[in-house]
């Protein structure tokens, strides 16, 4: 909250350097979180928590909106934003069939390098080193996600398709799938919300690096579609002045 209302105070002053925004008291901007901690909390939380309305809060009340959060499982922000349902999804990897529906706001929102790797349940003989080891075998995914273009493009296993990473683990322990594919950062959340611990399953040694981000998409369908110029540029201004930056220092993503 202390960083929040910091940052508020820092882009009353910055953004006077951009044309005055037109007031526009009582609108409302619709974000879809999705919980993924540790960068997005909306679950057993008294209250939304996250990077993306750290970064967006003060963005949307330098233009006269308020930002309202609705929490929704990760596809079903996706389907309410191709609807026109919500205006903004946070955290989302840019790709050719999501812009079809989603305009992709720059500069990312968060930039970090981390990892895709592979769960599967404590005791089995299943020994993953490379990709061509899954044929045969069924992985948990989270719908309509995406991961790397190898995995993406393979059809030589079985995709079981749920909600959120932790459902995909709890899966794996209860020994409905083989494997659940995680993003390294998040695997930790994920277990917790799963109520498992990294004992009750098997990190197998085939993982994939990779540099990823995650930007703020905005909704084509979106009746505010018309404000994507001014939060780009008001994005790229903070850039500039390292805000982004203090954020991904706060959320772990880089490391001082």
């Amino acid at each position: 909250m202390q960083f929040r209302q910091s940052l508020i105070w820092f882009l009353s002053i910055v953004f006077c350097a951009l044309p005055a925004a037109q007031a526009n008291t009582g609108k409302v901007l619709r974000l879809g979180m999705y919980h993924s901690p540790p960068y997005y909390h909306t679950e057993n939380v008294s209250e939304p928590q996250g990077l993306s309305l750290d970064l967006l809060t003060p963005v949307a009340e330098s233009l006269g909106f308020q930002l309202e959060v609705v929490p929704c499982p990760f596809p079903r922000c996706l389907k309410m934003a191709a609807q026109g349902e919500l205006d903004i999804v946070a955290g989302l990897i840019n790709n050719k069939k999501r812009q079809q529906f989603l305009y992709f706001l720059s500069p990312p929102m968060m930039q970090f390098h981390s990892a895709f790797v592979f769960y599967s349940r404590q005791g089995t003989p299943l020994k993953l080193t490379q990709l061509a080891d899954l044929k045969g075998h069924s992985v948990a995914v989270m719908r309509d996600a995406v991961y790397f273009d190898a995995f993406d493009k393979a059809e030589n296993f079985t995709r079981v398709k749920v909600n959120s990473e932790s459902v995909a683990l709890e899966m794996v322990a209860m020994g409905r799938v083989d494997y659940a594919i995680t993003v390294e950062k998040t695997a930790l959340g994920s277990l917790h919300d799963a109520g498992l611990q990294l004992s009750d399953l098997h990190r197998q040694p085939y993982l994939h690096h990779q540099s990823i981000d995650g930007y703020l998409a905005f909704a084509r369908n979106s009746p505010h579609f018309a404000l994507v110029p001014q939060i780009e540029a008001q994005l790229q201004l903070l850039e500039k002045k390292g805000i982004l930056q203090k954020l991904w220092l706060k959320y772990g993503l880089i490391t001082p």
